[in-house]
């Protein structure tokens, strides 16, 4: 139950699912991230951090360079299906 919990609590940045979302499409280094994003590479470093020790994301370091992907696709779908029914019962608390 501790690992849910872990995983809620760093999804529960809009930043760091946004950074989940560029992940999608593939490996990516993090100035580039920073840059997709519009926000200082600090930020950026410190949300892959929390991403990665909820094992969310992997990196390797190539060259000097650190990159980041997915751990695990399924981890993504899993969260796809929880934002949209968060989603709708926000839609319909609203009513």
């Amino acid at each position: 139950m501790d690992f849910l919990v872990k995983i809620f609590k760093a999804l529960a940045n809009s930043h760091r699912i946004e950074l989940l979302h560029i992940l999608r499409d593939g490996e990516k280094e993090i100035s580039d991230i920073a840059r997709k994003l519009r926000l200082p590479y600090k930020t950026v470093a410190r949300d892959l951090k929390i991403l990665e020790r909820t094992n969310l994301i992997l990196s390797r370091r190539w060259k000097g360079v650190v990159y980041y992907s997915l751990r695990n696709e399924d981890h993504f779908e899993y969260n796809k299906v929880l934002f949209n029914l968060i989603e709708k019962r926000y839609e319909r608390s609203k009513k």
